[in-house]
């Protein structure tokens, strides 16, 4: 017979009383198993159902199967409180260990609702889960008070042993079997994870009464879902889904109007400096209410711009600055061709490996500018057995003939997703109109050839990004120091406000190929006998060394 922990009831209202941007949800009805062993009882006792198919449970830090039992300081805590590892100011509160506490969910089609006495309106829930025996992975509805729901979709839960898919709540709390009452403590497991769901805006000032869940994977992992806690809707919330579109010299953000209509409008504040804006910093401007977009004009070209707008619903209630950021001057170019197949290599792949099934995907430069920046990003995904380690990849210039200067390799010695990003590659630097970028992918185990069988880059994910300025200006230098035309075939010009001293020029490998004297502010050059290609070209001049790309057509 389980002891009475009275305790709960008292904690949880407290917690949610302090509680302000979140705050616990207390479940009604719902949990169908009893996971944790607490008190003094055997865990057959102390329990009705194992997290996993090992017949292995949590525990409590006060279990004892028997007065001669050893006690411990690693298990779950009495009061079910916890604190977010993955989410400052978050906290969980759990049912009391001496009965149900979970929902659990064995089979596939299994399923179960939890009823929350404390509905409250809500941006996000969380989701305090873990899967016994594997991962595994649910959908389900989100009610609300108006019976209006909201779909969860697929939504996976990790293995409670090493996985790192989803933040961890909590770790190290042990187990015991509940067949023989040995009690394990292996370091940095259990887990509990946590899993976030967003309400969509249109449902953000519904009061969520319920969820509802089944188990949609056939595996054999038991889904268990030990509480639920929600980020409150704000009394002044701000615009969501900000969305930001740059021009040379400009830029236009759009957002979902706030789901409370502020009094006042809308404050927005832009800035080069990242720091964020204090509540009494002054506005650049102000919209109406009903305003969704603001298109900002006369930036710099090729500066990144961090932009905050926020809700003004009177004078003493304002919301929280939100934030997007953008470079004018910038591009993203999707990459619309499907999956990219992997090459594998039983050797080290390396930035001069072939690869016979690489993607191709063409950026176009706008008329009068050249790039000076490029980044991409893309997803790879496994397969099979592979692994997200077994991974490489590399992204070359076509145009230029120039590739990234290493391979990138992904991590994880398991199957799932790994996210690629690279910024600042300076492999297309220079070029103008259209330019072709390479994507390879290789795999370092499963079968041979080119397939998707074992790892894939998911083509809807690729992503080349490219940063402009205005044709033949570099950095920083203005009008001062120009080279023209560029791209040029035969005849480069060039033209600072100062004496030119020297000009030396130099291939992509950082070989010199032309050391010219210099004389005056205007200097020719005859790189006729140039090969195709992109080129770095380095002036001596009266107020230090300038340096701009060339490109030779």
């Amino acid at each position: 017979m389980k002891k009475t922990l009275l305790s709960f009831s008292v904690l949880f209202f407290t917690f949610a009383v302090q509680a302000q941007e979140y705050t616990p949800l207390q479940v009604s009805s719902g949990y169908n198993a009893d996971v944790i062993a607490d008190g003094l009882n055997p865990a057959a006792a102390s329990t009705s159902s194992a997290v996993d198919n090992a017949n292995f449970n949590f525990l409590s830090n006060d279990y004892q199967a028997t007065e001669s039992s050893p006690t411990n300081d690693f298990g779950l805590p009495t009061s079910g409180y916890f604190e977010s590892g993955a989410t400052s100011g978050l906290t969980y509160q759990m049912a009391p260990f001496y009965e149900n506490n979970s929902l659990q969910l064995h089979e596939q089609g299994d399923e179960g609702t939890l009823t929350f006495a404390n509905a409250v309106t809500a941006t996000d829930l969380y989701f305090m889960v873990s899967s016994g025996s594997g991962q595994a992975t649910f959908s389900g509805l989100i009610y609300f008070s108006d019976n209006s729901t909201q779909e969860i979709v697929d939504s996976v839960v990790p293995d409670w042993f090493y996985s790192n898919l989803l933040p961890v709540i909590t770790s190290g709390f042990g187990r015991v079997n509940r067949e023989n009452d040995i009690v394990e403590n292996p370091f940095g497991n259990p887990r509990l994870y946590q899993l976030t769901i967003a309400i969509l805006p249109e449902n953000q000032a519904k009061t969520v009464s319920s969820v509802y869940v089944y188990k949609t994977s056939i595996a054999e992992g038991v889904i268990n879902i030990m509480g639920v806690s929600a980020k409150i809707l704000p009394s002044c919330p701000s615009p969501s889904g900000l969305e930001a579109a740059s021009t040379a010299n400009g830029g236009t953000i759009s957002w979902t109007s706030a789901v409370i209509t502020p009094g006042v409008g809308y404050d927005y504040y832009y800035s080069t400096d990242s720091t964020t804006p204090s509540e009494s910093q002054t506005p650049t401007g102000t919209l109406p209410a009903s305003a969704t977009t603001v298109t900002l004009s006369s930036l710099a070209t090729g500066q990144q711009y961090y932009f905050w707008i926020r809700s003004n619903c009177s004078a003493s209630s304002k919301g929280e600055w939100t934030l997007v950021t953008f470079t004018t001057g910038q591009l993203p170019f999707p990459y619309n061709e499907g999956d990219i197949s992997t090459l594998y290599s039983s050797s080290t792949v390396t930035v001069d490996s072939e690869n016979s099934c690489p993607g191709f995907l063409t950026v176009s430069v706008p008329v009068g500018y050249q790039i000076v920046s490029t980044a991409t990003s893309y997803q790879m995904q496994t397969a099979s057995n592979g692994w997200m380690s077994e991974q490489r990849s590399l992204l070359i210039c076509n145009t230029s003939g120039v590739a990234e200067s290493e391979i990138t390799a992904g991590v994880g010695g398991s199957t799932g997703t790994y996210s690629y990003s690279r910024e600042g590659l300076d492999i297309a630097n220079g070029l103008t109109g259209d330019v072709q970028f390479e994507l390879r992918a290789w795999r370092t185990y499963g079968s041979s050839d080119c397939n998707m069988d074992y790892n894939r880059v998911l083509g809807d994910t690729w992503t080349v990004t490219i940063t402009y300025q205005t044709l033949g200006i570099a950095d920083n230098q203005k009008n001062s120091f120009v080279a023209y035309p560029n791209p040029t075939h035969d005849i480069l010009n060039v033209s600072a406000e100062e004496n030119i001293s020297s000009i030396k020029i130099y291939n992509m490998l950082g070989q010199e190929i032309l050391n010219s004297n210099g004389g005056n502010n205007l200097v020719q050059l005859n790189i006729s006998s140039f090969a195709k290609g992109t080129y770095l070209l380095k002036a001596a001049t009266d107020n230090g060394v300038k340096t701009i790309n060339i490109i030779k057509d």
